[in-house]
């Protein structure tokens, strides 16, 4: 049994981390990082550490530069870092609890007189941490990043960097898209190209990525093992993989950071200190045995029988893991769709409306495409209200629900109640016509319901005003302007009768 509190300090420091000067010219440090393949440098003088300087930082100075200054490392490098002295290196887990804190891959280790004496990485904490069962129990689709930064392979190197450096993200997977918006992994960029490619110094902005894309890719199945991702980080010497279902589109990433996830240091530990105490206790009867050999007979059958039963509390322990985690994960599911839906309409809810929008902005920021919004509302519901009850006013609401539904079919496109009596409709990579066209058909399908409304100025039944927007996203322009539009829209609808599309 491997004891993760006694273990030796020499197993997780790197006692020789790459190191620099404060006056090391910054395009010889990027020259470094990529002959090394080393994933950050220290900065230090006469043994003290003064600075540090990431892969991620080379990624945001690639997105904000056009090109190589000739400036000193020392200008551009973290100056407020974490750091962990040996002598306060007594567990594992809590070296792994403060890189997870502090969102970190690497710490540097001081001694006592704050003099640099090596580094812990990721890498090195994951070959240390080796509890297989737990490993073979899981599987990829449980821990997997998702969704996954992806972007098409004529998109520019620039864009991508910019695109890291936005996300905060080590890895960009370049993807064929369908028309039907499948995405089929081909390639991949990550931070360690970023900084390859900058330390040639070329032309960024005039690179396709799909001339410099890592590829073949071997991509995981979502249904294999964290074991089996494991062993082919090992084997392939990589920091991450790219996942696939059983149709081989995109569904999510795993990288070093994701297997540390399922070691949660709480349980292990307890785990541990069971075993270990267990161990003891039978070292303690083996001793008395010795002693006398009728005696060690008898409490060979003890001991004997005590070990199944620690067998079997071991394997129930893990049965019970299992379980547990089961529920955990349909526990999580109901939170989510909780939170994210409304309990009325079934529909996605405004919060959850705002978060999807702001990812599809991000992504069509990239790919330039049409992003368009209709924005809806059922007309005089008030006195719908006031004539039917909230009840039947809760039963109209869920029938135009459905409606939209049923209408909006795409995988992209996303419904939502946006408060109230109003609906909102996200119809990504769609002209202000063909919103239109879609406008156009909810109008007539909520006609055709033929909805009761004595009271309404308009019609016998339940009509809709609805107010049309579309714009090409940009980085530098809020997603809030296009649903302003929409707002807009919608106004002058209202206000020149009701009962009708109006487009902006």
């Amino acid at each position: 049994m491997l004891n993760y509190n006694k273990f030796s300090i020499q197993e997780i420091i790197e006692p020789q981390p790459l190191t620099v000067k404060p006056e090391t010219l910054l395009g010889e440090v990027i020259t470094l990082l990529s002959q090394t393949k080393a994933n950050c440098v220290l900065i230090t003088e006469n043994k003290r550490l003064l600075g540090i300087y990431t892969e991620r930082d080379v990624v945001n100075f690639a997105a904000n530069s056009d090109k190589l200054v000739d400036i000193a490392i020392a200008d551009v490098m973290t100056k407020n870092l974490i750091c962990i002295k040996q002598s306060e290196i007594t567990d594992i887990f809590g070296v792994l609890h403060l890189m997870r804190h502090h969102k970190i891959r690497h710490i540097p280790v001081v001694n006592d007189d704050n003099e640099l004496i090596g580094a812990i990485a990721l890498q090195t904490l994951r070959n240390c941490l080796k509890p297989s069962d737990m490993l073979r129990l899981r599987q990829v689709r449980e821990l997997m990043e998702s969704p996954v930064i992806y972007s098409h392979s004529e998109t520019s190197l620039l864009d991508i960097a910019v695109l890291m450096a936005h996300k905060r993200i080590s890895c960009v997977v370049i993807s064929e898209i369908t028309p039907n918006r499948e995405v089929f992994p081909v390639g991949i960029i990550t931070e360690m190209d970023i900084v390859r490619l900058q330390a040639q110094r070329l032309d960024m902005a005039a690179i396709k990525v799909h001339t410099v894309m890592s590829r073949p890719i071997q991509p995981i199945k979502d249904s294999d093992t964290l074991w089996y991702a494991n062993q082919k980080m090992q084997q392939m010497k990589v920091r991450r993989l790219v996942v696939i279902d059983q149709y081989k589109q995109l569904c999510g990433i795993v990288t070093q950071t994701t297997l540390l996830k399922v070691l949660d240091p709480l349980e292990m530990q307890t785990l541990i200190n069971v075993l270990q105490q267990t161990v003891k206790e039978k070292t303690q009867q083996l001793q008395e045995i010795n002693q006398d050999l009728q005696e060690e007979i008898k409490q060979r059958q003890e001991i004997e029988l005590a070990l199944r039963e620690s067998e079997t509390r071991y394997r129930n322990m893990a049965i019970q893991q299992v379980v547990a985690s089961q529920k955990l994960e349909l526990i999580n599911k109901r939170l989510e769709k909780m939170a994210n839906y409304d309990y009325l309409t079934e529909l996605a809810n405004r919060r959850y409306f705002n978060e999807y929008l702001h990812q599809i902005w991000q992504r069509l920021s990239v790919e330039k495409v049409y992003l368009s919004v209709i924005m809806c509302d059922c007309d005089y519901f008030k006195n719908y209200n006031d004539t039917y009850g909230h009840q039947a006013g809760d039963k109209c609401l869920f029938q135009i629900a459905k409606l939209l539904k049923k209408t909006i079919t795409r995988p992209d496109d996303m419904v939502a109640r946006y408060g109230g009596e109003e609906f909102v409709i996200l119809l990504p990579d769609t002209t202000l016509e063909n919103a239109v066209c879609v406008a156009k058909r909810i109008h007539a399908g909520v006609t055709s319901l033929h909805i009761t409304h004595s009271t309404s100025p308009l019609s016998n039944f339940v009509t809709l005003s609805l107010g049309v927007a579309s714009t090409i996203p940009q980085f530098n322009i809020a997603a809030d302007v296009l649903i302003e539009k929409a707002d807009h829209a919608l106004y002058q609808a209202k206000n020149k009768g009701r009962d009708r599309v109006i487009a902006t």
